[in-house]
């Protein structure tokens, strides 16, 4: 009979060491810079601190400024209306006047003016006024505020002077003023704005002299 072959013993399985878990790397989170909390600060361009000059928009074809009164950061006081003067140096156009409020509320904002010095009319008749602006605006006693007038008061290059009287139901911000009537206090290349009078109601009761705070938009 067929011899059978010895039977080989099965090679034993090879020896595995406890499987243990690879330790990790260190995790390291990736530097980022810190969220900076929202600032509640508002804006530091709402009172500007020096009268500005250069260009800005405007529509009527000119050579468009802008010009910032230096009395902004002092304007302390308040009234129904602030009665100022304008005299330009060459034929000019104001397309909008900025304002501020007495306070943060919507306000009734009329806008006056007449050619020449307002000493040489009734300035409390208002029938010797031509408006230019009438209509609500949520004014700021913050931040000026743009007013575009409806039409635009042209300083014709033969009159040289123009009377501006900005009316608001709700108050209007201006600078006291120590100046004398109708002497200057701001000036750029273009024309000079001169001390005028705050009214306590619109056309009456004239109460200081006051410099007008705020910007002139226009057009040369």
């Amino acid at each position: 009979p067929a011899t059978s072959s010895p039977t080989k013993s099965s090679t034993p399985p090879p020896i595995v060491s406890p499987t243990m878990p690879p330790t990790p790397p260190p995790i390291v989170s990736p530097t980022m810079p810190p969220t900076p909390a929202p600032s509640s600060s508002r804006p530091s361009s709402k009172r500007p601190t020096l009268p500005s000059g250069g260009g800005g928009g405007g529509g009527g074809g000119g050579v468009a400024k802008k010009y910032t009164t230096p009395s902004i950061n002092k304007a302390g006081d308040n009234a129904k209306g602030v009665m100022f003067q304008i005299s330009a140096k060459s034929k000019m156009s104001i397309t909008s006047l900025d304002i501020m409020g007495k306070d943060a509320k919507d306000s009734d904002v009329q806008v006056y003016y007449q050619n020449g010095s307002y000493e040489r009319f009734d300035a409390f008749d208002k029938d010797a006024w031509d408006e230019v602006f009438d209509g609500k605006v949520m004014l700021d006693p913050d931040e000026i505020v743009n007013i575009k007038l409806d039409e635009e008061i042209t300083i014709p290059a033969g009159e040289k002077t123009v009377s501006v009287y900005v009316v608001s139901k709700k108050g209007v911000m201006f600078t006291k003023s120590s100046d004398k009537e109708f002497s200057i206090y701001a000036q750029n290349t273009d024309f000079d704005v001169q001390v005028g009078l705050s009214t306590k109601k619109e056309f009456q009761k004239p109460d200081k002299l006051a410099q007008f705070a705020g910007r002139i938009v226009y057009e040369i």
